[in-house]
C-alpha cells in the first residue's frame, strides 16, 4: 500500500472515530448540549436518511441532527460498526462496514452491510448519505412492517 492511500485511510478513520464518538455521546445525553456535535459536524450539516426508514428525510443543522439522534436513541438500544473500511478523497469520505444494532423495544439484533458517503468542509462533516443494505429487514425488526423473513432474535443480511 502506498503512503497516499495509507494516509487517506488513516485520516478517514480519524474523522469517523470522532464522528461516531460524538454521535454516541449525544445519543446518551439529554440532547441539550451541542458542543460535541460541533466538533465533528459543520453547522450546515444535512443527513439524508432513506425514506423507507422510521426517521426518513433530510435532517438539517444541529437542531435537525439532534432530533435525528434522539429518534435513533429511542429506536435502538445499541448501535455499533464492525470491520470499517474507509478512505478520504479530497472532500469526500467513503466508508463501508457491518452495522450491528439492537432494537430498543424488542431487543432484536440487526446485522447488515452499511455504507456511507460523507462530504467534508473545514474538517467537519457537512453532508451525509447513509446506505443500509436492507431497510425492509430493519423495518421488520422494528415492527414497522410484517415480514416472514424475520422470526428470530437475530436478523442478518449478508
Amino acid at each position: 500500500m502506498n503512503n497516499a492511500v495509507s494516509d487517506s485511510s488513516t485520516k478517514a478513520m480519524e474523522i469517523l472515530n470522532r464522528m461516531f464518538a460524538v454521535e454516541m455521546e449525544f445519543m446518551r445525553s439529554d440532547g441539550s448540549d451541542f458542543s460535541g456535535i460541533k466538533s465533528a459536524f459543520h453547522p450546515d450539516i444535512v443527513v439524508h436518511e432513506p425514506v423507507s426508514l422510521p426517521y426518513p428525510g433530510d435532517w438539517c443543522g444541529y437542531e435537525g441532527l439532534g432530533r435525528l439522534f434522539k429518534i435513533m436513541h429511542n429506536t435502538w438500544s445499541s448501535m455499533n460498526t464492525e470491520n470499517i473500511l474507509a478512505t478520504l478523497d479530497g472532500d469526500t469520505l467513503f466508508m463501508g462496514c457491518t452495522l450491528v444494532a439492537r432494537t430498543r423495544q424488542s431487543e432484536i439484533e440487526v446485522r447488515l452491510p452499511f455504507a456511507q458517503i460523507l462530504k467534508m468542509k473545514d474538517g467537519l462533516v457537512i453532508e451525509a448519505f447513509p446506505y443500509y443494505f436492507d431497510t425492509a429487514m430493519i423495518n421488520a425488526a422494528l415492527g414497522c412492517v410484517t415480514s416472514g423473513r424475520l422470526n428470530t432474535k437475530t436478523a442478518s443480511s449478508r
